[in-house]
């Protein structure tokens, strides 16, 4: 199991290598009235596949030793590669509809991933299933909106303005962005799953992959999907939202005492950095925001 499971995510790192800096695109109609099976690689999504394949190849190499002796193997090498399957098709997919099969994807991974800790993990598995599903679902009303608004659901030809449904379309896909990446308040699964999940997962989905698909996604809807100025309202929010993050998490880090809930709020706030400078809406900061990723 953790072999083959190797074999996969190696192949998968290779392939990340070489389409690295490469464009191209893919779409074949799926079920009419704007369902389209459209993929997109481009600089930005091609990066995140290759940070997500590098991820993905250490995390198993780490696993085949820390999972030796350690119950639901099977479970755990077939998520953890489906997790890999639904980063890189999240990343890929130019049709928003199918961007959020691939991002609900992510949703039932991460429940299956943090009950292979045992039962005592299962309270943190349902708050994680919780949590993240309502702001999936403030996503997927916000898909709808964005894609009535633009008359299209392909990424790549939306550009929307923060008009009064505009707004209300950035708000609701903004809250399923920064929740899949760990910002506050979405935020109080990731260090009770720090205890009773599996380190290797910890490190792995929380703490890297949703990271970088959360971000990514937010940095798309910043840049593409809509007309975001410096100075606007949008950007404000987004500002307010970061700089909370950055200061009530730490906050949070400074009084615990077990080292994994620690890391954990400590990497929540890492997220208000990235939030924050995306915010700003400007060059620099967007830049930083990433960089920071």
């Amino acid at each position: 199991k953790g072999l083959v499971s190797f074999a996969g995510v190696a192949v998968n790192l290779v392939y990340a290598i070489l389409l690295f800096g490469k464009e191209a695109a893919f779409s074949f109609p799926l079920m009419g009235s704007g369902f389209d099976f459209s993929l997109r690689l481009y600089h930005f999504s091609s990066f995140i596949v290759l940070a997500s394949a590098g991820f993905s190849f250490l995390i198993v190499l780490y696993s085949l030793v820390f999972m030796i002796g350690k119950s639901n193997l099977k479970q755990y090498y077939l998520f953890l590669l489906i997790t890999v399957a639904m980063v890189n098709g999240a990343t890929l997919a130019n049709n928003l509809f199918l961007m959020l099969f691939f991002w609900e994807g992510l949703l039932i991974t991460t429940f299956v991933l943090i009950m292979a800790g045992g039962k005592k993990s299962f309270h943190t598995a349902v708050k994680a299933l919780i949590l993240v599903g309502v702001s999936d679902l403030c996503m997927t009303l916000g898909i709808i909106i964005a894609g009535q608004i633009g008359g299209t659901f392909e990424m790549d030809k939306i550009h929307l303005p923060l008009n009064h449904m505009g707004s209300v379309a950035f708000i609701l896909l903004m809250t399923g962005a920064i929740a899949k990446a760990g910002s506050m308040p979405f935020h109080s699964w990731i260090p009770d799953a720090a205890l009773d999940a599996p380190s290797p997962f910890m490190a792995f989905l929380p703490a890297a992959l949703e990271k970088l698909l959360g971000i990514y996604f937010l940095a798309r809807i910043c840049l593409d999907l809509f007309q975001f100025n410096p100075g606007s309202s949008m950007s404000l929010l987004l500002m307010i939202i970061g700089a909370v993050t950055i200061f009530l998490a730490v906050m949070m880090a400074l009084i615990q005492t077990d080292y994994k809930k620690l890391l954990s709020y400590h990497a929540i706030s890492q997220v208000g950095y990235m939030i924050l400078g995306i915010g700003t809406a400007l060059p620099v900061g967007i830049v930083g925001g990433l960089f920071h990723m």
